[in-house]
């Protein structure tokens, strides 16, 4: 008889980072259990006061409008310009608008949509995802004029930066990005029969639910991360603006609140400003969430928000300087 070997198991130099990090993460919160429940309840209630009411009712409303082509009407004026700038298609630059009032997950919802349905090719993709990826005009003005600086002015000029840098990011794209073929997922030419405008809401709020659902887990996930590490940075020999900054390149609503505590006016508007650029990896997480189901390279994505997040920062610099 012949003996059966089991399959032998080999992990890379990736899983076993992985390996190492879960278990770092499990001690780690286990022996601060008490500080990590206290901060999923602070999470949850501003997942509740702030994310829902500003992300939910815009990523809804960008489903309805892509499925019943609706922003493909409105955008079609500014589409063969800003697809020529891009270098994407026509029809990309329609979660490009989205994405520029709706933040983050309009943009990236409506665009993994259109790619479902054949409508952009995932080269489209990829560059929509990593081009609009900014936050909602409520956002800025809501959370971070109001909130942070008592001005929603603050949070007006703030939202021109971010959309300037995807200007720049798109010309950037455009130059060093050059795709001579277009690959479609489907034939766009096959005609689909229309869903029905009461389906398309009914399917708008269950996906919008569903998206909601992961960006709120990520934004608690990171919250109660930055609670624990703030413990092991008391005694680190860097200032407290530094280490506010460190921890808001995690999750952005975060980082933005610990922007407040800077002093000086022109420091806390440019860490705000390169915080919207960077976006934060919690941010980035809901963005591979939400593309989860197609095979796509995040590579560009993550060079072109480290790129955003200094641009922003340098036009930060350059409007508070002669405007402020």
């Amino acid at each position: 008889m012949t003996k059966k070997t089991k399959p032998s198991i080999k992990l890379g130099f990736s899983d076993g980072i992985s390996i190492v990090f879960a278990v770092f993460l499990f001690v780690v919160f286990l022996k601060n259990s008490s500080i990590a429940a206290n901060e999923v309840s602070h999470a949850l209630k501003m997942c509740a006061r702030v994310l829902i009411p500003s992300l939910f009712p815009l990523m809804t409303v960008s489903e309805i409008m892509t499925e019943s082509h609706a922003s493909d009407k409105i955008t079609s004026i500014f589409s063969v310009p800003i697809s020529k700038l891009f270098n994407v298609s026509k029809n990309a630059t329609s979660p490009y608008f989205l994405g520029l009032f709706g933040g983050y997950s309009s943009a990236c919802k409506s665009a993994v949509l259109m790619y479902q349905n054949g409508k952009i090719s995932k080269v489209d993709l990829e560059s929509i995802i990593a081009i609009s990826n900014i936050p909602s005009l409520a956002f800025m003005t809501g959370f971070i004029g109001i909130g942070i600086f008592k001005n929603p002015t603050i949070g007006w000029v703030l939202w021109i930066v971010a959309v300037l840098s995807t200007l720049i990011l798109g010309i950037i794209n455009r130059i060093f990005f050059k795709s001579s073929v277009q690959i479609y997922k489907n034939d766009i030419s096959i005609s689909k029969s229309p869903k029905k405008f009461s389906k398309i809401i009914i399917d708008a709020i269950g996906h919008s639910s569903q998206a909601m659902l992961t960006i709120c887990s990520c934004v608690i996930f990171f919250s109660v991360l930055i609670s624990i590490l703030k413990l092991y940075l008391i005694n680190i020999p860097i200032s407290e603006n530094a280490k506010n900054l460190l921890l808001g390149m995690l999750e952005l609503t975060q980082g933005i609140s610990s922007c407040a505590y800077f002093k000086n006016f022109f420091h806390r508007a440019l860490a705000c400003a390169f915080l919207v650029g960077w976006s934060g990896l919690c941010v980035h997480f809901q963005v591979i969430a939400l593309c989860e189901d197609e095979e796509i390279s995040f590579k560009k994505y993550f060079i072109f928000k480290g790129l955003q997040g200094v641009i922003c920062l340098a036009l930060a610099w350059l409007f508070f300087c002669f405007k402020f």
